[in-house]
């Protein structure tokens, strides 16, 4: 069944290990026994929502699944995002308590395993014991989140390691973030079903570390953004040869791009993947190892249970198309048994078009049952190889005193996207541009913040907020 169980997550973890800066696999701790006590001495009651803001590691795993055994429901976030920021996004989806290892201030703190839980200051939202909470896919904003029922992204988590095929026999590296919801379901809940190895690493990505880490810990399987994939092509000869199967999720890998992957690696798997965290969040799977030349550039044909089809979009959707296009042009509408129960928070625009069935925002064809990705319909770029919600840094300016309106512009300098931030203000404001970065900074993560802040005077002639 695709139910979470103590010794079946207790014996998961110590399955888990940790790439360190010397190289080194740190091992998993023994058992989830204080944790799962420091958790249960909170007082907090099955439903309520919890803000795990923890590093990539094996901690943030035990604090999770020992969250979801007591029937909390916690969400995950980047471990660099502001305090402040913490608690407005707890006040947007109904979580009294965050567990951090960071120093917030506040004067009650209770020890959680390696950590320690905080007071948001917000009353709890009930959720139903069962749910977890996700990040959404980047599209709408910093105080939204997904609510998934965990059978449903375990499930989704089976469909995915048969597709990909991890096995027991698998060691995955997992060198995303465990707040995606890519490395939480499709790599760690999949490990957690398959009995794989699973090795975490974090940030930054390099090939070299790459290529040393696949080696020293004999991976088998891994996963990689296409921005790492086409760091993983600039030197063709650090791809390590003894990875038995490479999976590409995220945007849209080129076909000549693809034929090199595949060229680098004669004889080794290579699967190119589509989903999004709304849809649970695979959707869709490619063996390019098994295509034809002719299908490089699909992202293969939907899992099975899930049913995808076109729907007419509004503006000049061809006008993302690059290259000769074999059919319709649409709006990619997904209906699986793993869809998002609802979304919660601000600035969440609705997907939902019907019971288990989402408008994925992202313009695709579908040829003889391959889905081929085209272009991105949502409010979000791609900054420094992360998805940037654009909505999100307008909702950072707007709380700046003196702000009625933000135009964020995406520049091209020198073959690399940045942002700039252009900014309309009723008065100036003291201190200048360097305040105004310094609050806005205050509220973004590192790859949201932006290259310069232009600052004008808003007329109130014409503008009305």
């Amino acid at each position: 069944m695709n139910r979470l169980a103590r010794s079946e997550a207790a014996d998961f973890l110590t399955r888990v290990g940790t790439v360190t800066p010397a190289g080194r696999d740190a091992g998993a701790p023994a058992g989830m026994d204080d944790v799962l006590s420091d958790l249960a001495g909170l007082g907090l009651a099955p439903g309520d929502a919890v803000v795990l803001c923890l590093a990539n590691g094996v901690e943030l795993l035990r604090v999770l699944l020992s969250s979801l055994l007591l029937g909390l429901v916690p969400l995950a976030v980047p471990p660099s995002t502001p305090w402040q920021r913490v608690r407005a996004l707890s006040g947007h989806i109904g979580a009294g308590t965050a567990v951090t290892t960071r120093l917030t201030g506040a004067e009650q703190q209770r020890p959680v395993g390696g950590a320690f839980a905080v007071p948001t200051g917000h009353p709890a939202t009930p959720y139903r014991p069962g749910e977890i909470l996700l990040s959404t896919s980047g599209t709408s904003g910093m105080f939204s989140a997904c609510v998934h029922q965990v059978p449903a992204l375990l499930h989704n988590a089976r469909l995915h390691a048969a597709a990909t095929g991890i096995t027991s026999a698998d060691t995955l590296l997992v060198n995303l973030p465990l707040y995606y919801s890519y490395a939480l379901v499709a790599q760690a809940f999949a490990a957690y079903l398959t009995k794989a190895r699973l090795v975490l690493d974090r940030p930054p990505f390099s090939p070299l570390a790459y290529r040393d880490t696949v080696i020293a810990h004999g991976v088998t399987h891994s996963a990689v953004t296409p921005t790492l994939a086409r760091q993983l092509l600039a030197d063709p000869a650090l791809i390590p040869r003894g990875l038995r199967a490479l999976a590409v999720g995220g945007d849209r890998l080129a076909p000549a791009e693809v034929a090199k992957l595949l060229a680098a690696r004669p004889s080794a798997e290579l699967y190119l993947t589509y989903g999004l965290t709304e849809a649970g969040p695979r959707v869709s799977t490619l063996a390019a190892h098994a295509e034809p030349v002719h299908r490089y550039g699909s992202v293969g044909r939907p899992l099975p249970g899930v049913r995808a089809s076109l729907r007419e979009v509004q503006g000049d959707v061809l006008g993302l198309v690059r290259g000769e296009v074999r059919g319709e042009v649409g709006e990619l509408v997904v209906e699986s048994d793993t869809v998002l129960l609802r979304r919660v928070g601000d600035g969440s625009r609705r997907v939902l078009l019907g019971p288990r069935t989402i408008a994925t925002g992202d313009a695709f064809s579908i040829d003889d049952g391959y889905l081929t990705f085209h272009g991105r319909l949502s409010d979000f770029v791609v900054l420094r190889g992360e998805k940037v919600s654009l909505n999100t840094v307008r909702q950072a300016a707007h709380t700046i005193p003196g702000v009625v309106h933000c135009v964020p512009k995406v520049v091209n300098e020198d073959g690399t996207q940045v942002l700039d931030v252009h900014l309309s203000v009723t008065d100036s404001p003291p201190g200048g541009e360097k305040a105004v970065r310094r609050l806005l900074n205050s509220q973004l993560l590192p790859a949201e913040r932006p290259r310069a802040v232009f600052i004008s005077t808003a007329d109130p002639e014409t503008f009305r907020k």
